[in-house]
């Protein structure tokens, strides 16, 4: 873990976090809101539409320092993104699909979270000079992966995904939610399924995972575009 700021800002910070940073945790997913307040002593973002969230923890104690579940520094992959309606920025760290970059593990079904830590900075690929980032913070626990299994095409799932495009056994209305893998929601669909390929719009390579519900399906499907 790359620490530029001084332990005076660090303690500051800790003080004021509170009405700047809050989050909820349900099913190993937490949701982060940043800025409502108007306060960024925690972290500036001077004026970016996007902030970087690095993100490490280890899967049961919670030992950030010694943590078995790290990004790399250089490859930062959940964000914050500013949303109007909320006047604040507002992301998602779903433990139940994030790629650790650093480890390149994702946390295995029903794992048992305490807590994550989190470091706000200004570049996936790391920090401008003079290494604009907040202090480490630990976002608590704990929290319960969710043991949906991920489709395995070896196991002869339900639906897969091909050229961006969904094959599902399922008919009828189906509620479609596509993951990033950082967690973020990138796209949400509600369509009337008849047997043919449906297309699901994506316009940005990466690894997703997209969760399927209906009347008689509920998969998910992890995929590369």
């Amino acid at each position: 873990m790359k620490k530029f700021y001084s332990m005076a800002l660090a303690a500051f910070a800790g003080v004021a976090l509170s009405a700047q940073l809050t989050y909820t945790v349900s099913n190993g997913i937490y949701k982060l809101t940043y800025g409502k307040s108007g306060d960024w002593s925690f972290y500036d973002p001077q004026g970016a539409p996007t902030i970087y969230v690095h993100v490490w923890s280890a899967q049961s104690d919670g030992d950030n320092n010694q943590g078995n579940f790290d990004d790399a520094w250089t490859n930062s992959n959940t964000t914050m993104v500013w949303d109007n309606a909320e006047g604040a920025f507002v992301g998602t760290i779903n433990l139940n699909t994030k790629l650790f970059t650093n480890s390149n593990t994702t946390m295995p079904q029903g794992a048992v979270v305490q807590r994550i830590g989190i470091v706000l900075k200004d570049q996936q690929n790391g920090t401008s000079a003079p290494g604009r980032q907040s202090a480490d913070k630990d976002l608590d626990g704990p929290t319960t992966l969710s043991t949906m299994s991920v489709s395995d095409f070896s196991r002869k799932a339900k639906s897969q995904v091909a050229a961006g495009k969904l094959f599902t056994a399922a008919k009828g209305n189906l509620a479609l939610t596509v993951y990033e893998s950082g967690g973020r929601i990138v796209k949400t669909l509600k369509v009337n399924a008849n047997g043919n390929p449906i297309d699901l719009g994506l316009s940005q390579k990466g690894v997703y995972l997209i969760t399927i519900s209906g009347e008689n399906i509920s998969d998910s499907v992890k995929f590369a575009y």
